[in-house]
């Protein structure tokens, strides 16, 4: 009576091994979207541990997704091992390049928004101190016009 296999050879689980440590670089690109938003946006430690936090959950979704499809629902630890591989070698490589060029493009961006943006706020400041100087003339009863 023949069944299903209940265990993997040790080259299944060598193309295991190296198909999860692949898979550690989209984990890396996921991971770089955070720290694009972390250097787009300074915020505080709650919002750091929240995006943590959905980073973990998305990683969970993923490697439970990589057992069902690859693994026949069978976890084994160098999965994760594999993963975290994988996503070392990208993050020390193509992600701190990808990281830093972002960084080029955010510094870039802010000072060509910064003028605009100070001189805009400048323009709003005026009109606010006309409306509340007219405001205040309206309820003094002065007629006079600016």
């Amino acid at each position: 009576m023949e069944g299903l296999e209940s265990f993997f050879t040790s080259g299944q689980q060598l193309n295991l091994f190296l198909i999860s440590c692949a898979f550690g670089f989209p984990i890396g690109v996921i991971y770089d979207v955070f720290r694009v938003i972390r250097i787009m946006f300074i915020h505080g430690k709650i919002a750091v541990l929240i995006e943590d936090i959905i980073f973990f959950m998305i990683y969970g979704v993923f490697i439970m997704s990589f057992t069902i499809t690859a693994a026949r629902s069978e976890f084994r630890f160098y999965y994760i091992f594999g993963n975290m591989l994988g996503f070392v070698l990208y993050f020390v490589t193509l992600g701190n390049i990808i990281t830093k060029f972002l960084k080029m493009i955010i510094q870039a961006v802010k000072k060509l928004i910064k003028r605009p943006a100070k001189k805009i706020a400048l323009i709003c400041e005026k009109i606010f101190r006309n409306f509340v100087r007219s405001c205040q003339n309206i309820k003094s009863g002065k007629k006079t016009l600016d």
